[in-house]
């Protein structure tokens, strides 16, 4: 089995139908998705509050894997809905409840970056209990919206194609039109607004922080000392340097810089990617309550639900699997994974961290780490020593060193 091909799985009178350059490629996985749980569940410094997130996300992009895409594919080579009004009714309530999940579930991991970077001495790291109830509420908060189709407000009808199923937003009945609406404030416009103001919170925070006092992880530094008497002798030379080297500086600022755009990369890929997924799916549906049903068609409606779909595709990368720990974690216990990293490009452990840099091992992940690197970059300039070779080692790696917990 570790050894079969896409070739292997076809039948003998279609094979002289497949170039050769497809021989040696094997079969997609059907369980990517748990990918992201194994390092989590099995590293005891990784399963914390914080990571139980990303699980939280790993299992609603399954389950929607799951139960969308063999009905949908089945029903595509159909060309036609074949499953029965049953199968139907639960397949719109598993891609609605399963997407929504998702929503939300961003939406939280969003919040907990702004809060926990925005306050990086003060906030309190997000602990096991409080995950769980956050994971409550959000199964719960979209349950309960999904479900009402089944009550009588609104209901789970055929789209687009005919292949797939989700709530009616043609009907021009007061009933089905406002679910719409409701369930597009609540389930699209509001989690949006959230990731939008965390995000870009967290990079206004970062691009004002040149202008906030200098402050150490001991305090504020006192900027107005008061000077010794004149007579008083004092254990400090008169003739040291009382400012740093030009080139301190520049490293400093280069490295500060190099942060902050990195920052930027990583806020506007979030926000784009959870825009690309449901924007168009949400258009969709508005279009079909606000009487412009002229311009839908059904390949159009079609198009928007894969889009919502394709999004737990790229899930795992953005919020796993494009972290340079997590692929060294994940590559130790799953070498033939082709998305891992080689093991010697990163010679520090998830185990062993140098006394001089503080170690937070509850996170691995670039959105799910407790605090800032590039706050604590900014708490780094108030110190009048350069930083060891292996912190601007550990600052300049290519994934993710700007909302790092390594600092």
């Amino acid at each position: 089995m570790a050894n079969m091909t896409l070739f292997d799985l076809l039948e003998p009178k279609v094979t002289h139908k497949v170039p050769k350059y497809w021989h040696s490629f094997p079969p997609p996985h059907p369980l990517w998705h748990p990918r992201p749980w194994h390092p989590l569940c099995y590293h005891r410094s990784l399963r914390s509050g914080t990571n139980l997130l990303v699980i939280n996300l790993a299992f609603s992009d399954l389950c929607m894997v799951i139960s969308q895409f063999p009905i949908l594919v089945c029903n595509c080579f159909s060309q036609a809905w074949v499953m029965g009004p049953f199968v139907c009714e639960l397949y719109g309530f598993c891609g609605a409840l399963f997407g929504t999940i998702s929503i939300i579930n961003l939406a939280v991991i969003a919040y907990d970056r702004y809060r926990a970077i925005l306050s990086p001495f003060g906030g309190t790291q997000l602990s096991m209990r409080r995950a769980g109830l956050w994971l409550l509420l959000i199964w719960v908060y979209s349950g309960g919206w999904c479900a009402l189709p089944f009550f009588g407000w609104n209901q789970y009808v055929l789209e687009g194609l005919l292949t797939s199923c989700t709530f009616d937003y043609l009907s021009m009945d007061t009933c089905s039109r406002s679910y719409v609406v409701v369930l597009f404030l609540a389930s699209y416009a509001v989690p949006l607004v959230v990731v939008c103001y965390a995000y870009f919170g967290i990079v206004s925070s970062v691009l004002t922080s040149r202008q906030e006092p200098q402050v150490t992880r001991e305090g504020p530094r006192r900027v107005n000392q008061p000077s010794p008497p004149i007579n008083q002798p004092t254990n400090q030379p008169t003739n040291q340097p009382t400012n740093q080297p030009p080139h301190t500086q520049n490293v400093r600022y280069q490295n500060l810089q190099r942060r902050e755009n990195q920052l930027n990369r990583v806020v506007f890929t979030s926000v784009l990617a959870f825009m690309i997924a449901w924007t168009p799916y949400a258009v969709v549906s508005l279009m079909g309550v606000l009487w412009f049903h002229s311009l839908l068609t059904p390949l159009a409606a079609t198009l928007s639900a894969l889009f919502a779909k394709v999004s737990t595709v790229y899930n795992p990368f953005i919020y796993a699997v494009s972290h340079h720990r997590y692929r060294q974690e994940l590559g130790r216990r799953l070498p033939w994974l082709c998305c891992v990293l080689p093991m010697e490009t990163f010679p520090t452990s998830l185990t062993s961290r140098p006394s001089s840099v503080r170690s937070d091992h509850s996170t691995i992940i670039p959105f799910l780490s407790r605090s800032s690197s590039v706050v604590s970059s900014r708490n780094e300039k108030a110190q009048a020593d350069l930083p060891s070779p292996h912190t601007l080692v550990q600052s300049m790696t290519p994934v993710s060193f700007l909302i790092d917990s390594t600092k």
